[in-house]
């Protein structure tokens, strides 16, 4: 796959100078910390996807020093009022380095996304071990709550942004187009791959089908394929981004971005209910 239309460049590479040094340790270096080292396990755990419209996240809070008891405090900020719930606070018995509350998330839309931060309470980041320095203070969920898909049909789709023939596309058809139930949200699977028989080109395709055969996207990153960003925005880039529609077929001029520079690139898909 190529890059066929460049309109836009702004990377700049910044070429540095690594250097590494060697220390040679001989014997065992035994370390024992001096503090609770109150921490979450991890700051940033995988997005959950669901159809759900409520399930519930375990969050693990760890410790250093696992002698005597210790209860930690916490506080939450929500993306949004009334879908969450988690306890505040939670108690090491003696000898415990692990524990686990529970994150209820509930009453969630389809097609929305959510996130939850928990933050350690000032006394329990002033427990943080100042020689090891591993501690994290807060976590962040995120919830991607998601429609229930049926089949929809196929369509074909061609694409001229990584085509060799720039002019006339890399073509494939019957690819799969499913249907978000009881909505008028559609999506394309994985174009890209049906195109070019490339894995690392994953990415579905979704967009607004009207009743009366337009179609729009939302604003944004529409799809991820091989490092670049297929991307929408009319607001800013109108003259860039555009749907031309013949019958059941529609021609999308888009933006296409990579780190700091961005491209033109183009696809098209025929497609009928």
């Amino acid at each position: 796959m190529k890059i066929n239309k460049y309109f836009l460049g702004l990377a700049v590479i910044l070429l540095g100078t690594l250097t590494s040094c060697e220390t040679d340790v001989k014997g065992d270096v035994m370390y024992s910390p001096m503090g609770q080292n109150i921490s979450f396990e991890t700051a940033t755990p995988s997005t959950v996807t669901t159809s759900q419209t409520s399930l519930t996240i375990p969050v693990r809070i760890i410790r250093s020093l696992t002698s005597g008891s210790y209860t930690a405090n916490f506080t939450a900020e929500a993306s949004d009022e009334g879908i969450f719930s988690s306890p505040t606070s939670v108690t090491f018995n003696e000898g415990q380095g692990v524990v686990e509350i529970e994150v209820t998330a509930s009453n969630l839309e389809k097609g929305k996304d959510y996130t939850y931060t928990l933050t350690l309470s000032p006394t329990d980041v002033a427990t943080a071990d100042t020689i090891t320095k591993k501690q994290i203070v807060s976590t962040t969920i995120s919830i991607h709550s998601d429609y229930t898909w049926v089949a929809a049909g196929t369509c074909s789709f061609t694409d001229f942004t990584f085509a060799d023939d720039e002019e006339n596309g890399e073509t494939a058809t019957k690819v799969p187009v499913e249907n978000a139930s009881g909505t008028n949200i559609y999506r394309i699977i994985n174009p890209w791959v049906a195109v070019y028989n490339d894995k690392s080109a994953a990415g579905n395709l979704q967009f607004t089908l009207e009743s009366d055969g337009t179609i729009s996207f939302a604003e944004g990153t529409l799809a991820t394929i091989s490092g670049y960003d297929i991307y929408w925005n009319t607001s800013k880039y109108g003259d860039y981004c555009v749907i031309e529609k013949s019958g059941n077929k529609y021609t999308v001029s888009h933006l296409l971005v990579k780190g700091s520079n961005m491209y033109t690139g183009a696809f098209a898909f025929e497609y009928a209910r």
